[in-house]
């Protein structure tokens, strides 16, 4: 990927950012229960951050959902992270937001999946299937797992052909799982979730799932695979063939809790 090509990718991601926008100068995110926000995307002049913020609080509290807000570094809002972090938001990881060009798929390579005997890959296609990936989750020490597993099953009921859930069985265990979203009318398929039982590290499972999502994102002729890496599966994803785009960081607010619901 030339550099041309990098500043196209990053034009039409930051267009799909903004695609999600009502209105005004943010560009919000939520689940299909509306109990969480994402921000991927706001517009503020450096004196009006810290109103933004806290109005953005003011609006998790009052409709009862938690918040998480994106924050891009080819954005250029050097005032943001420490607003954020003065507005009583908890930083999470930094990640890479990688790319993958489907027009640079082999599909030779990724048809080459080489498991243990006994092993397989399944698609998830009922709740047994979510209940898989939350064991997975449990067993890695992820929060809130049950809540995730909700939002995924409301995906599945509302609109089905944006996500696809994979696990990765050996003998029968699902040991590895990956999931991939499809927006309606984006270039994109993203990847989200991917995680392994820590017993089953090094073996392989990660990249034979990544290899499994490229070849249907081919298959569903987008454009390109994205994904927001982690330090510790970025140099595996690299190694797949994918490139950097820009940094981002989650920075997350859970509402303010009130007495009657505390129980007091």
């Amino acid at each position: 990927m030339n550099e041309a090509e990098k500043i196209q990718f990053l034009k039409k991601l930051d267009a799909e950012r903004w695609s999600v926008a009502d209105e005004g100068d943010v560009a919000r995110e939520y689940s299909p229960d509306r109990s969480e926000c994402r921000i991927v995307a706001v517009r503020a002049k450096p004196g009006k951050i810290a109103s933004l913020i806290a109005a953005e609080k003011a609006l998790a509290n009052k409709n009862d959902y938690d918040l998480e807000w994106k924050v891009y570094q080819h954005d250029g809002h050097e005032n943001l992270v420490n607003s954020l972090l003065a507005a009583g938001f908890k930083a999470e990881e930094r990640e890479s937001v990688l790319v993958y060009p489907i027009t640079n798929l082999n599909i030779e390579s990724v048809n080459d999946l080489t498991l243990p005997d006994g092993s397989k890959i399944v698609t998830v296609v009922d709740e047994n299937g979510l209940e898989a990936v939350a064991q997975i989750s449990r067993e890695i020490g992820r929060r809130n797992v049950d809540k995730e597993k909700q939002t995924l099953s409301e995906i599945f009921k509302t609109t089905p052909n944006e996500l696809s859930v994979c696990i990765l069985s050996v003998n029968g265990e699902p040991v590895s799982c990956l999931r991939a979203y499809y927006p309606t009318n984006s270039i994109f398929a993203e990847l989200v979730g991917g995680r392994t039982k820590t017993t089953h590290r090094k073996k392989g499972f990660f990249s034979a799932l990544v290899k499994h999502f490229l070849k249907e994102a081919a298959a569903r002729g987008c454009t390109a695979e994205l994904v927001d890496a982690l330090p510790i599966s970025e140099p595996i994803l690299r190694g797949l063939g994918f490139e950097f785009l820009t940094h981002t960081q989650p920075f997350t607010y859970t509402r303010a809790v009130n007495q009657n619901e505390q129980g007091y």
